[in-house]
Formats: C-alpha cells, structure tokens, sequence
C-alpha cells in the first residue's frame, strides 16, 4: 500500500492518534499528552498519515479566526524521519487548509524544528495566539501566508 494520509474520522482511529501523539511526541517531553481533549473540538483537525496500515505521522491544526490556523503538532516516527515524510505531511495540510480559506498558517518552531520550517518557507512573525497563551521561551513563532 503507499502512503496515505487521512483526516481522523473515526473513534479507532482517533485512540491510534493518541498512542502516537504519546509515543512519538509526549514520552520525549516526560508528560502526559495534555492536549488530548482537542481531538473531541471541532475547529482542531488531525491528520494521520500512513505507510500501509501502519501510522507513521500524525499533525493537529487548531482553525483560528480572520483564516489563520496554528500547527499544534507534527511527528513523524523516528525510523522514517528525514525520509521527507515531514515536508510530506505539511504539503498537505497546507493544501487543506487552503481549501478551507485559511491564508495563514502559524507554528511555533522548537530549536530542533527551526530550520526545517525555514526551509518550507516560513519567516519568524508574531504568533499572536487568539486564547491569550505565551509562546514557549525556547520556540520560535513562526509563520507562512499560503
């Protein structure tokens, strides 16, 4: 089967998001993933993405007003990161959020994670977060007008 990814759309596929949210990105922190309310709120998407049946990438995208939307999550496994599985997945949700009438697309980049959204063509720009929330001292925010 070839890659694929999918928006989640079902209870299965919403409990396989969670594992990998916590294996592949909380477990790294040493946290419990304390965003796992968000896959119940309407204006998040999450997008699995898959090498057969098997998940290999997840992201979550919070919509906000005035067409902006925020990444919240990207990870890739670890044995198919630098494969382009990432600039992969991000293509997409790009694509789909232009669907969507969003025109600016908001991250806020982790040192590690710094260049690779740099090369997908985002610039640092404020974050401007519409619930008020700081970014991370150690983040970047970062943006890209679609």
């Amino acid at each position: 089967m070839p890659i694929r990814k999918r928006l989640i759309s079902s209870e299965k596929e919403k409990k396989l998001a969670l594992d990998f949210r916590q294996k592949h990105f909380f477990d790294r922190l040493n946290i419990q993933d304390p965003y796992a309310w968000a896959l119940d709120q309407k204006d998040h998407l999450h997008w699995l993405l898959y090498d057969g049946g098997e998940v290999i990438g997840y992201a979550h995208v919070q919509m906000w007003p005035d067409h902006r939307a925020a990444l919240r999550i990207i990870v890739i496994d670890e044995q198919n990161r630098g494969s382009g599985m990432g600039k992969y997945l991000m293509d997409h949700c790009e694509q789909e959020l232009k669907q969507r009438g969003v025109t600016l697309f908001q991250t806020e980049a982790s040192p590690n994670a710094y260049l690779f959204y740099k090369k997908l063509g985002y610039i640092d720009m404020p974050f401007n977060n519409p619930d008020g929330e700081a970014t991370h001292p150690d983040d970047r925010a970062m943006g890209k007008y679609l």
